[in-house]
């Protein structure tokens, strides 16, 4: 994977290390979440230790200016997708995010609550536990607000060469593994055609 590429500290004073704190803090927080996704899938609460010893992550700070031209129904400020990753922890400073409801085949806005994060399941954790949590399809709005929106997504990974098979309470003889075992770097190289 590539290495950050850092502005020098004269261009904006003390950026890269407010950027390393809050990574930090991330990683804190992302592990500390990690007892709760294995309670759901029925796990002891260490399942995943091993897994997230380094864990791999992408941090991305996103501007969206506002625009003031009419915007049209297929015009996104992040058109439709889902995460590679195993989780990401979304901070925001405005609303603009909507997700897609499988069981009622509609779009929903994602509500703002101050001080709050938000956590998307992604692909990973879907191929992980057999689909029982599944990757949550979103896309973000185009902003016309009247004011710039930001938003701060950190992809949260297993440690990037730790391969990943199927979770035991998410598979039996009856429910076989939808998914061969892979890691991260394999994930990531199939995502983009490699």
């Amino acid at each position: 994977m590539d290495d950050n590429q850092w502005l020098d500290d004269t261009v904006i004073p003390g950026f890269r290390q407010a950027s390393q704190v809050y990574a930090d803090a991330m990683v804190t927080l992302g592990k500390q979440l990690l007892p709760i996704f294995a309670k759901a899938l029925d796990m002891p609460k260490d399942f995943f230790e091993q897994a997230f010893v380094d864990p791999f992550f992408r941090l991305r700070m996103t501007h969206y200016p506002s625009i003031d031209t009419p915007v049209s129904n297929d015009e996104f400020g992040i058109a439709p997708h889902v995460d590679t990753s195993f989780c990401t922890i979304l901070i925001q400073d405005q609303p603009g995010l909507s997700i897609f409801s499988e069981q009622r085949n509609l779009w929903l806005d994602v509500p703002m609550i101050k001080d709050a994060f938000i956590v998307n399941t992604g692909e990973l954790l879907r191929q992980w536990s057999n689909d029982r949590f599944l990757s949550v399809k979103h896309f973000v709005n185009t902003n016309s607000s009247g004011v710039s929106r930001y938003s701060i997504p950190f992809f949260f990974n297993a440690n990037s060469d730790y391969k990943m098979h199927c979770i035991p309470s998410c598979c039996s003889a009856e429910k076989p593994p939808k998914y061969p075992g892979i890691s991260y770097n394999e994930s990531q190289a199939v995502a983009q055609g490699e």
